[in-house]
């Protein structure tokens, strides 16, 4: 029977290949204290970073190493690669997409220079953050050891 008012899910899959921790184990309070919205972080494993959902990339900063998406239903995800990157000015990222650009779920975003990036930086910790989650309740199905594109969060 079809219900029109049926509750949907949203899966919001790894970027990446590395291990999905807590935003209370990242080393900067705005997203250990979730100022900018609740979420994970994945200590990366692999360089290149792909979209967790499907939708419109509403920010690409100059930088390169923060990227937000915002799906069709209005959930908002952004992906912030390591901590006090910011700092670098896009040195050690090579980005394959631009604002307003759609995207699909596991599109490449970015090519990441870990090692070189690494040095210079706290953390190479990549926060993924829903500033926006539509009226949605987060909940992580998968922490530890998580392959790129694996479903690592649903949105209720």
């Amino acid at each position: 029977m079809w219900w029109p008012f049926k509750k949907k899910t949203i899966e919001i899959l790894a970027p990446c290949s590395g291990e999905l921790i807590g935003l209370d184990q990242v080393e900067d309070d705005a997203f250990k204290e979730k100022m900018l919205g609740d979420g994970f972080a994945i200590i990366p494993k692999t360089k290149i970073f792909h979209a967790p959902i499907s939708g419109k990339l509403v920010t690409v900063f100059p930088t390169k190493h923060a990227y937000g998406i915002r799906a069709k239903n209005g959930v908002e995800i952004l992906v912030h690669i390591g901590l006090d990157t910011v700092k670098l000015n896009g040195e050690g990222f090579k980005t394959f997409v631009k604002q307003d650009q759609m995207v699909n779920a596991k599109d490449k975003l970015v090519n990441v220079d870990i090692k070189k990036i690494a040095k210079k930086v706290p953390s190479m910790k990549t926060p993924v953050i829903f500033t926006n989650t539509a009226g949605k309740t987060i909940e992580i199905v998968k922490t530890g050891n998580v392959k790129y594109g694996e479903v690592v969060a649903i949105l209720k």
